[in-house]
């Protein structure tokens, strides 16, 4: 007893030790990056002990809340301490700073409203992936310089946010970010998309200056009535500047700018054309047309462009309130056939910031319904959704499934994102329900496992939105699921990274895929959907390569679904029988040893994968050739599979070879020049040898080895290998293909049969 008690008197504390990083600094397991510092920077200012010196604990509660902070800020080691918890590896005391360091240099820009601070997780999704124009300050907090240029960079932000998006980037804390973008010297600032670098003097007459010629604004010159009446039918609503001048100002060019995208902007010159219509020839008028295609107009007050961006705002149609029942409604009506998708603002509490961007959606998604939701007011609406952060954007689309956004919150980038999201109306938002409904049920899934914060998740939804356009539900569903919502669903389903991509299928174990472009996901659905790798079962394998007869070959891999070496060499194996299907006495199968554990134990197999080749000279399964190559890629497997295939190539002598200069061999001939130490020698025997058998009948192969006949390869003028050349007709030299795509030397040589036809003809 006394044995138990001083067990459990040190197995204790080692439990209530373990903290929860989130809870710690007060954020939700949701929390982006920039929410993370900022909840960081205010425990720092407050706890740091060089404020609370009459607490003993200061100095373990300030390490504890910087242990949580420097894990959670990297997405390698969030994501591992997602999936696993805290561990040694994170236990190392961290080195923290005095408390002016966070009071004064910590994140200058953190808590700025027109400045969005930018981490290495949202860089490439909010500013290198969007068509919005950004200006991009590269800092280090202990930079002179840098504290000397902010309030400039705040007050020009202030102004002109919204006709370009003004960022940040602690050089600092993100000083892998900063490397990736060349920053070598602070503070840097860099205009994207261009990649181009403010040089030199930092006054704010030169941040205008250069932000000035670079501003897009799509606006429209307009010095005549005619041209007028042309191009206003181009935009329903308009935004007039009415000048008696030729060209635009600073303040027009920006008020251009933050409205970019939303309605038609004219520049109208009073002296050349006239005003009268609109009784001024100095001002902003808003011009729209109804129904009834009848133009109204209305003058715009404000003369500021944030000013003038709030009244034009106003007047553009608001977002449309969405209660439960209104939601039930449109969800219902979505999977009844309704063609138009919703997009929905998801917030909390009264309008946001955000809300000036958000007044801009529906100038850009004329084919949308849109609206907002109050979840303060609709609780248990946005909890059925699984909605944990604000605010959020979620496009509802035909059939009834819908996705959430987790990019750059502009404009432009929501508008974009719901387009994208619209269209591929076959993948879908799931939860723990919808997966043991729907997904354990029956058919074909293809689930991505993700996280928000993590940029690899974040740039393979877009590759699976578009390979989900090449499938219909009816053969195969797209799904994706939000570990930082639904972790006991991930855990369950052994996620240990982001992101996971498992192919669910009712009757088999989940396959697991490692493609990140839409084609190798493409392509791995449609190996899935039409395989060219038989299945083989104990009943199956003795009544097809049991029978096996002469002029045939099987080539069988002993798989088991839990073998790591087996989930790598999957995609390979199933390349390699869609490559050889064309070879008719060719047969590529397995076998699943967890389904056929006595099969396997009859063939003897010990480990896995396990490849093992039935001959063609030889009839049932008493012949075995075994793969013992310590390489399983496709063309290590391949180059294999051919040493057993009949091939139609001739190995050349002199003497052949000879008769093929001279002409007096009566054939035409294709001759692969190689030498036997050369890597693309080997790599291309394969498509040689298959291109080979597709002209059997039409053309002899050959090749011959030129480190054997140095003098044969030089008379024919060979400088590299492989060379292709074609000997035939008048082509006594022969004629070389410039290629090794299999494609093109096939199509190479029928035109050249074709041309030698002709000219036998003629002769």
């Amino acid at each position: 007893m006394f044995l138990f008690k001083l067990i459990l008197l040190f197995y204790i504390p080692t439990i209530y030790c373990k903290v929860d990083y989130y809870e710690l600094l007060g954020v939700k397991k949701t929390a982006t990056t920039q929410e993370i510092r900022r909840a960081f920077k205010q425990l720092a200012v407050s706890l740091h002990p060089d404020k609370n010196q009459d607490d003993p604990e200061a100095h373990e509660k300030f390490i504890k809340i910087t242990r949580a902070y420097e894990v959670l800020k990297d997405a390698e080691k969030r994501k591992h301490y997602d999936i696993h918890g805290e561990d040694e590896s994170q236990q190392t005391k961290p080195q923290y700073h005095s408390y002016t360091y966070y009071r004064d240099h910590f994140g200058i820009y953190d808590d700025d409203p027109h400045i969005v601070t930018l981490s290495n997780a949202d860089f490439e999704n909010n500013v290198e992936s969007s068509d919005a124009q950004w200006f991009i300050n590269f800092y280090s907090p202990m930079c002179g310089s840098c504290h000397k240029l902010a309030p400039v960079w705040r007050a020009l932000a202030e102004e002109m946010n919204g006709a370009v998006y003004f960022g940040a980037v602690n050089c600092e804390e993100d000083w892998s970010l900063c490397r990736e973008q060349g920053i070598n010297s602070y503070p840097t600032l860099v205009f994207y998309p261009s990649n181009e670098v403010l040089y030199g003097a930092k006054s704010r007459g030169d941040l205008e200056r250069f932000i000035m010629d670079r501003l897009k604004t799509d606006m429209i010159y307009v010095s005549s009535r005619e041209t007028w009446d042309v191009e206003k039918e181009t935009h329903s609503s308009w935004l007039l500047i009415l000048s008696p001048l030729s060209s635009a100002t600073k303040k027009q060019k920006i008020i251009a700018a933050m409205l970019r995208g939303l309605l038609g902007i004219a520049l109208i010159s009073c002296k050349k054309m006239p005003c009268a219509e609109w009784n001024t020839e100095d001002g902003l008028m808003y011009l729209t047309k109804s129904a009834h295609n009848i133009w109204a107009s209305a003058p715009i007050r404000a003369e500021e462009p944030r000013a003038v961006l709030g009244e034009v705002l106003n007047i553009l149609p608001g977002l449309q309130k969405i209660d439960d029942e209104k939601f039930q409604d449109l969800i219902a009506q979505l999977q009844l056939g309704s063609e138009t998708p919703w997009l929905i603002y998801f917030h909390m509490g009264p309008v946001t910031d955000l809300d000036t961007e958000v007044k801009k959606l529906p100038a850009l998604l004329s084919n949308f319904k849109i609206g907002r939701i109050n979840c303060g007011r609709h609780t248990n609406l946005c909890q059925t959704l699984s909605i944990s952060r604000y605010p959020l954007f979620g496009v509802f689309k035909p059939g009834g499934g819908w996705e959430f956004h987790h990019g750059s919150e502009t404009a432009l980038g929501v508008a974009a994102f719901a387009k994208e999201a619209a269209a591929a109306t076959n993948i879908r938002t799931i939860g723990e329900a919808e997966f043991l409904s729907e997904v354990r049920r029956g058919g074909l899934f293809f689930v991505d496992f993700y996280a928000p914060w993590c940029p690899p998740c974040l740039r393979l939804l877009p590759q699976l939105r578009k390979a989900s356009l090449s499938f219909t539900p009816g053969e195969i569903s797209f799904a994706t699921v939000d570990c930082t919502v639904h972790r006991d669903l991930c855990a369950n389903q052994g996620v240990r990274s982001y992101p996971t991509t498992l192919l669910f299928n009712a009757t088999r174990r989940p396959q697991s895929f490692r493609g990140h472009s839409a084609a190798s996901i493409i392509e791995f659905v449609e190996d899935i959907l039409h395989p060219h790798v038989i299945d083989l079962s104990i009943d199956t394998f003795y009544e097809t390569v049991g029978r096996k007869t002469k002029g045939t070959i099987w080539m069988i891999g002993y798989f088991m679904p839990w073998c790591g070496p087996c989930q790598q060499l999957a995609p390979h194996y199933r390349k390699l029988a869609k490559t050889v299907a064309d070879i008719p006495f060719v047969k590529i199968a397995e076998v699943n040893c967890e389904n056929e554990p006595y099969l396997c134990q009859e063939r003897g197999v010990r480990s896995y994968p396990h490849i093992e080749l039935h001959p063609y000279e030889n009839e049932g399964v008493s012949s075995v050739v075994v793969f013992n190559g310590f390489q399983r890629d496709f063309q290590t497997l391949r180059r294999w599979l051919y040493n057993f295939i009949p091939s139609p190539v001739v190995e050349l002598t002199p003497e052949q070879f000879s008769k093929i200069l001279s002409g007096s061999n009566s054939n035409h001939w294709l001759v692969d020049f190689y030498a036997p130490w050369c890597g693309h020698c080997i790599s291309f025997e394969p498509d040689y040898i298959s291109v080979s058998r597709k002209l059997e009948g039409k053309i002899k192969s050959g090749k011959l080895n030129c480190e054997m006949y140095p003098h044969l390869c030089q008379k024919a003028q060979i400088s590299g290998y492989p060379t292709v050349k074609f000997f035939g007709g008048e082509h006594k030299r022969g004629i070389e293909i410039h290629s090794q795509n299999p494609k093109i030397i096939l199509e190479s040589v029928e035109t050249l049969l074709k041309k030698t036809s002709r000219f036998i003809d003629e002769l």
